[in-house]
């Protein structure tokens, strides 16, 4: 245990707290019997809960923040506080302070962290035992996520994720006040195609989640509207892509082969569109494996729904445009199953 201890000195926790309870206390005594050091970030809980911030001072290092500015602007701070000292360590764990991440789930992802330094969500199973508001809540995200990153991720708004210190600049500018921040870390990665690890971790709510501050309708309009600001670039190359292909089927009639090409040619203005805005945008330096690997998947996806679009054309040549649309829109459907299948296959490889 004392060389366990000595080890996760390497590692910061980070909690984002506002108006906590004797969990939180809880949670730090643990923490701190584990070998962490532990960073809080008090939201503007204000002067009544100042007893609870005294006592958490002999476990962890307190940031004030006010006026209370939300989870994400907390997080942000948290992260700033752990760049620029680092110093000894390597890692920094979110976690909430309201009980719902149990020791042996924190323990696991620090473990992940040092096998993979790579980041790392954890991920909760959400059945029939789940508040149906957190249920509903997290299906719609991982949803409209997946349609719009082509990537499947189960548990997208978990706050037990580790990450390299190296790593965090690459978040702490990322927009987001609220739970939408964490969002947006998620639609970060997956634009980028950066590596992360998923570890399951115990589906805790206490108390029906009572001590939860999500506000169910306000945040998941905020969430939501983070997923759709993040797919801005895709759809207006579909939009592009549209509009080239709505020309070429006024401009170009008859013959009707010359509409294959028109359908491939705006197909291809699509995805080399959209590599190219992500490439100046959010440079990676693995884009050309990148466009290579997805080059592929979006043939094999076009060829299976754009030859149903063919004979469709080679029966009403006249909406050519029309069926493009059509096709485009079964492909962007298509993605949830598709993303899904490939991370069972993942899942079980492992």
């Amino acid at each position: 245990m004392e060389s366990n201890s000595f080890k996760r000195k390497d590692t910061y926790i980070l909690i984002p707290a506002y108006k906590p309870d004797h969990l939180m206390i809880e949670l730090l005594m643990n923490l701190k019997k584990e070998g962490f050091d532990i960073v809080v970030v008090n939201d503007g809980s204000g002067k009544e809960f100042d007893s609870v911030f005294e006592e958490a001072k002999q476990f962890a290092y307190i940031i004030n923040q006010n006026p209370n500015r939300g989870k994400g602007a907390a997080l942000r701070l948290g992260f700033s506080y752990v760049n620029l000292h680092q110093e000894d360590h390597d890692y920094v764990i979110t976690c909430d302070a309201d009980g719902q991440h149990a020791i042996k789930d924190i323990i696991a992802v620090y473990d992940k962290l040092h096998e993979t330094n790579n980041v790392v969500l954890g991920s909760r199973k959400f059945d029939k035992s789940v508040p149906k508001r957190s249920r509903n809540g997290n299906f719609m995200s991982r949803l409209c996520r997946t349609l719009l990153t082509k990537e499947y991720v189960p548990d997208d708004q978990c706050g037990l994720r580790g990450f390299p210190i190296k790593d965090i600049f690459n978040i702490i500018t990322l927009p987001g006040n609220h739970y939408e921040y964490e969002m947006n870390v998620i639609c970060n990665l997956q634009i980028k195609r950066l590596n992360f690890e998923q570890v399951p971790i115990e589906t805790i709510y206490l108390d029906n989640n009572s001590s939860s501050h999500f506000k169910p309708s306000l945040d998941t309009f905020r969430i939501q509207r983070t997923i759709w600001m993040n797919a801005i670039l895709p759809l207006v190359c579909v939009l592009l892509s549209i509009v080239m292909m709505a020309i070429f089927s006024s401009l170009l009639p008859e013959p009707h082969y010359n509409q294959y090409i028109w359908l491939a040619a705006s197909y291809l203005l699509y995805f080399y569109l959209l590599m190219g805005f992500t490439a100046l945008f959010w440079p990676t330096r693995k884009m050309g494996r990148r466009v290579l690997v997805e080059g592929v998947y979006f043939t094999i996806k076009a060829v299976l729904v754009f030859g149903i679009v063919a004979l469709f054309i080679e029966f009403t040549p006249v909406f050519a445009w029309a069926a493009y649309i059509i096709a485009l829109l079964v492909t962007f459907l298509l993605n949830f199953p598709l993303a899904y299948l490939w991370w069972k296959i993942k899942m079980n490889k492992k």
